[in-house]
């Protein structure tokens, strides 16, 4: 039996930035069955409160791609941070005409100039950034850095992401979490990892949850459990490491409420 159902939001629940009724009322449905639920995004914490406020529902929460992981009764059970020495350096490494970088910290994203180019990516995503000049001489004083965006071209992202697994392997995890986006977040956050902190915090079994995802940084999640999904939208690669293949989180429902 499923006790606890984790769904990614963006290309997941979200589409183009709505939520459609039949996913959100098989979400009602697994909660009067007495299954917990999970959001775990790479969205900052507090636009994922918003949802779960719109939502009406009681929710654990794994924020900026498992950096933050609240239960829902509002426990922290992490913060994970860079390591000072190294906050300066992944910014150098990073910073290239090749790449727009942007900078979150527990409630903001922040990037050093917002040309034309930002405006529109930001227009037409859930991003909003605040323009910081100052943003390099800044990080680690006025400005904790939880996670960098990198946006690119794929090919040049991935040699990015080899660079940084040479250079600062014990330091940041880094992976592809959309089409020409990497992020770069402290060493061993990832998904699953946070997952795995909550079920051990509930008493929960891998095998008693159920997952439900659409990109590289759900891969991790896919690993943990038998009961996996990917949205059939998802590249080949990430619907690979999922055990179900389906058009929506109510489909996947579905099935979760069949598993004994």
């Amino acid at each position: 039996m499923i006790k606890l159902f984790v769904s990614d939001l963006d290309g997941t629940m979200f589409h183009q930035g709505q939520l459609f009724e039949h996913d959100v009322e098989a979400l009602k449905t697994l909660l009067d069955r007495g299954v917990l639920l999970c959001f775990a995004s790479g969205r900052l914490d507090y636009e994922i409160v918003k949802i779960m406020e719109s939502l009406e529902g009681n929710f654990h929460r794994i924020s900026m791609n498992g950096t933050y992981i609240y239960s829902n009764d509002g426990e922290a059970l992490l913060d994970a941070t860079f390591h000072p020495s190294i906050i300066d350096k992944v910014y150098e490494m990073i910073s290239h005409d090749k790449f727009l970088i942007y900078v979150a910290d527990n409630s903001t994203y922040y990037i050093e100039e917002k040309t034309d180019l930002v405006r529109e990516i930001e227009k037409n995503s859930s991003m909003n950034a605040v323009e910081l000049k100052t943003l390099k001489n800044d990080l680690g004083k006025s400005i904790t850095p939880k996670k960098y965006v990198v946006l690119g071209e794929d090919e040049d992202l991935l040699e990015l992401q080899k660079e940084l697994q040479k250079e600062l392997p014990e330091f940041v995890t880094s992976f592809i979490s959309a089409k020409n986006c990497l992020d770069i977040v402290p060493v061993n956050v990832s998904k699953g990892s946070a997952i795995q902190i909550l079920i051990e915090k509930l008493g929960i079994k891998p095998d008693e949850i159920a997952c439900i995802g659409d990109a590289y940084n759900d891969i991790s999640m896919f690993e943990l459990t038998p009961n996996s999904f990917a949205m059939e939208n998802a590249d080949d690669e990430v619907k690979k490491y999922a055990s179900y293949i389906v058009p929506s989180v109510a489909e996947a429902v579905k099935i979760v409420l069949q598993i004994k």
